[in-house]
């Protein structure tokens, strides 16, 4: 099977470990696959059987073998080590036919035989977060009015539309991976014409489930609030005037960290006040077990 693997350091730099073969050549990829699972029960005291106390995903771990080839070897060795460092940030794209995702991680160890005829290595990583993501991102917008306006004019003089209105207050998404968390930025108006308090009280709804995410008080004219609901990253961020402070404690008792399961997710947005002020954008990427 044909595939492309590039490893990124947190800077940017990449290698391609599959440029040519005189170059790097992967022989192997271990952990592709779904992750294993660590399941706890404990049992019923004089009864058949046990009960689940919990089940969780492991993290990942990639391994990397290759082999270099051609002249220059001690070059790119050491090209390879400016990437690869043990114990920092790494991110891994994996591109084939069909698929092209990416996990992040942290270097484990990058190992290779120096002395033998053909050198060889081999790259670990551990990825705490066991999912890979698609590289494409989605990208689902709500607002009641959408703007039409454009460049460049008309030639005529045919009437052309400055704004859409939308009929209506739902938004979806679709998810072809599995249930995850999203990222979600509901923006205040910064028009001019916008009340100073441009909106109060804003509600996300999950059409499909009923539950719902609410954050409490005044959105202000050019406020914008950043929601992430992914697993162990659950914030809120309010946006004021450049400055950033955490928003959590507006959260709604009751409120849930809203995600996409797999399918179309509809989402509807409310608020006690100021809903046609406000615009909201969910951001996804599809997340696999496996590849």
């Amino acid at each position: 099977m044909y595939f492309t693997l590039v490893i990124e350091d947190e800077s940017g730099k990449q290698i391609n470990m599959t440029t040519t073969a005189n170059q790097y050549m992967v022989s192997e990829i271990d952990g592709l696959y779904p992750p294993a699972g660590t399941i706890s029960t404990s049992s019923y005291a004089g009864m058949d059987g046990s009960y689940l106390n919990h089940a969780f995903i492991e993290k990942r771990n990639l391994v990397i073998t290759f082999q270099m080839r051609g002249i220059e070897i001690e070059k790119r060795r050491h090209a390879l080590y400016r990437v690869v460092k043990p114990s920092r940030y790494i991110k891994v794209y994996y591109k084939t036919a069909g698929i092209d995702v990416y996990a992040e991680g942290y270097v484990e160890t990058c190992e290779i035989n120096h002395f033998e005829q053909q050198i060889s290595g081999q790259i670990s990583i551990i990825c705490p977060e066991p999912y890979w993501y698609s590289v494409q991102e989605l990208i689902a917008t709500y607002t009641q009015v959408t703007s039409a306006f454009h460049f460049p004019f008309p030639e005529n003089d045919r009437t052309f539309p400055l704004g859409v209105y939308n009929t209506t207050d739902k938004i979806s998404i679709q998810n072809s991976g599995e249930e995850s968390g999203i990222i979600m930025l509901l923006e205040a108006s910064a028009r001019e014409y916008v009340p100073e308090i441009a909106a109060v009280t804003p509600t996300i709804y999950n059409v499909q489930t009923g539950e719902y995410l609410q954050i409490q008080g005044n959105l202000l004219r050019g406020d914008v609030l950043t929601i992430t609901t992914k697993t162990g990253n659950k914030t809120v961020t309010l946006t004021r005037n450049g400055t950033d402070t955490n928003a959590i404690n507006r959260l709604v008792p009751g409120s849930t960290w809203l995600t996409l399961r797999e399918g179309i997710n509809t989402f509807q947005l409310e608020a006690a006040r100021g809903v046609e002020h406000l615009k909201l954008t969910i951001l996804h990427r599809d997340a696999y077990l496996g590849v």
